[in-house]
């Protein structure tokens, strides 16, 4: 969420944690009496450069993926365009509200573009290693190929019709917009004000994993899109920030792993509920329907005994109670959640170490 533009605030005044910055338990987390590591002068223009180099590759990846339409040039802009909006982001402190709002909605778009056909591959992936064990499972599977090809027809017709000149204005703008903001104030400002973005960004993802509920997914999601936001400010920062380490991203990136899946196992069942409310009569119905939930749940469980990974990734005094499972940043061979949170239980027999 957007932060005050309010200047001159130190980042160790600010509310909420800080990002650690080299830490002394193993898992990059601060220990007693440290403080986090102030960012160096160049970051901001570091940024700066970033988004510039970020704009050229969302530009190559779209034209990639409108010249070659395949599973992997749709990945591509997928990820350009994500990281080019979440830089963004970051900087908008430093933007003018009129020009941040223009290039979001034109990105949030783009990406909107690809949701029914990413969604559907995804559910054709689980339901092919599903036929075996399921008779049910291969009548859906002919049901989700057809959407595919629906999908994929109509994803194409639509990258083909995006065109980058207004968006390339409206990043041109954001870097004048950063250039002005420079020249107005101290060269200290900025990076006491990023440090105050990504802690923001952080409180508001914990906010939210802590109104989860395992019969609402939607907590979940909405928590997902939150942490994605913060794991993202940490990757543009990484560079600058002495913990962010390989090992540490890549936790993050299991992290947000695990509440995919459980977003992936909720679009999943409502796809066969779909199918079976167009179809009368399907050999196995029950029991497959009856699996897609028992693996919803078995995420579920997995997420919810390792959701206390998330103070891994920052400093802050966890809440009494709050039952704490360290995996983040942990040795290569670390087992996975579901071993170090014993309560997660066995898996089903369709979960996804079982598919």
């Amino acid at each position: 969420m957007p932060v005050s533009k309010t200047t001159g605030e130190s980042a160790a005044n600010a509310p909420g944690p800080h990002f650690n910055g080299g830490g002394v338990n193993g898992h990059g987390m601060l220990g007693p009496g440290q403080n986090p590591p102030a960012l160096p002068p160049r970051t901001f223009r570091h940024l700066d450069l970033t988004l510039k180099k970020q704009w050229k590759r969302y530009r190559k990846g779209l034209r990639r993926c409108q010249a070659k339409f395949s599973e992997g040039a749709v990945h591509e802009s997928r990820v350009e365009t994500r990281r080019l909006l979440s830089i963004l982001e970051l900087l908008a402190p430093f933007l003018a509200a009129g020009h941040l709002k223009k290039a979001r909605t034109a990105l949030k778009g783009h990406l909107d573009i690809f949701d029914d056909l990413r969604d559907t591959q995804v559910q054709l992936a689980t339901v092919s290693k599903m036929k075996r064990s399921f008779p049910a499972a291969e009548e859906f599977h002919c049901y989700l190929e057809k959407r595919e090809e629906r999908f994929t027809h109509q994803t194409r017709k639509e990258v083909k019709r995006i065109k980058s000149r207004r968006l390339g204005k409206w990043v041109a703008a954001t870097r004048e917009d950063l250039g002005r903001w420079q020249q107005h104030h101290p060269a200290s400002d900025p990076n006491l004000i990023l440090q105050r973005a990504v802690a923001r960004a952080f409180i508001h993802t914990k906010e939210l994993e802590e109104r989860i509920t395992r019969e609402d997914t939607e907590t979940i999601h909405r928590t997902r899109v939150a942490f994605k936001r913060f794991r993202y400010m940490i990757e543009m920062l990484a560079h600058y920030l002495p913990s962010a380490n390989d090992k540490l991203l890549a936790a993050m990136h299991r992290y947000q792993t695990m509440m995919g899946e459980i977003q992936d196992a909720e679009m999943l069942l409502r796809a066969w509920d779909r199918f079976a409310a167009k179809t009368q009569t399907v050999p196995g119905a029950r029991a497959f329907r009856l699996d897609l939930l028992r693996r919803r749940r078995w995420l579920i469980r997995v997420y919810l005994a390792a959701s206390g990974q998330l103070l891994d990734f920052w400093h802050v005094a966890p809440a009494p109670g709050k039952p704490h499972c360290a995996a983040a940043g942990a040795p290569e061979g670390t087992p996975r959640p579901a071993e170090l949170c014993r309560t997660a239980g066995p898996p089903p027999a369709t979960s996804p170490e079982g598919l």
